[in-house]
């Protein structure tokens, strides 16, 4: 039998009822990335952002799906990732990677600690690590994730914990606000927020994002690769 089936490619919608009432769901972002490296383009990356509820209430559901075909081989993920709360706490993650590197990884965060259950082609692990308070979850390769951390942000220089989940634990970011810049989306010039993401144990990231913390652009320059979005955000 196949590690993966094909059931496992569509990450299923979380539930989004709360006490048995419907509350009204909105679209916070959704769109499509084009993926380059080296100025070739590799794959895309399409994803929604819903909310559902308001305040302390509110749950936000960001999915999405990334198909790319850089140098070490193609590769499909599929991620769904639930936040809570006006803080925009990390709840759960579910992430299905097929192509070289297979895996599918199911977590919660439960009393300060991120629960994964890993499952490779090498059978089936189970993984606990710190996920502090204020973090942001932030898995690699997937470039919608930078919104929760534009939205987390104040003026200036601030130090956030990451949870990244396809490596299995917490690092800390230094997140630098540049100001407002000029940056091409869609081939239009547009305004945006450009924040500099110094990840312990990981090359520096460039996000520029929108008034309401929409991601425009990302840029990690070590690695000659950039997510620019085919159309300005609705």
């Amino acid at each position: 039998m196949h590690l993966f089936p094909r059931l496992l490619g569509i990450v299923c919608f979380l539930p989004l009822l709360n006490g048995g009432t419907v509350a009204q769901t909105i679209t916070l972002d959704e769109g499509e990335f084009r993926l380059t490296v080296a100025g070739r383009e590799v794959g895309s990356e399409t994803f929604t952002i819903r909310q559902n509820g308001t305040g302390m209430n509110a749950i936000i559901i960001a999915q999405g799906r990334v198909n790319a075909a850089p140098t070490e081989g193609a590769q499909e993920l599929s991620a769904s990732l639930e936040v809570a709360g006006a803080t925009l706490r990390p709840i759960a993650y579910q992430v299905a990677v097929q192509g070289a590197q297979q895996e599918r990884i199911a977590g919660r965060v439960v009393g300060g600690r991120f629960s994964a259950r890993i499952f490779s082609p090498a059978g089936e692990m189970m993984r606990e690590y710190l996920a502090s308070e204020g973090a942001v979850l932030l898995d690699e390769g997937v470039a919608h994730h930078y919104y929760f951390l534009a939205r987390r942000l104040a003026d200036g220089r601030v130090r956030v914990p990451l949870i990244v989940p396809r490596q299995s634990r917490q690092v800390t970011a230094s997140v630098t606000e540049q100001g407002s810049e000029t940056v091409t989306v869609a081939g239009q010039r547009v305004e945006g927020r450009r924040l500099v993401v110094q990840i312990e144990g990981s090359a520096e990231r460039h996000v520029w994002v929108d008034a309401q913390g929409r991601v425009l652009r990302l840029e990690i320059p070590a690695r000659n690769y950039s997510a620019e979005r085919k159309a300005l955000p609705g």
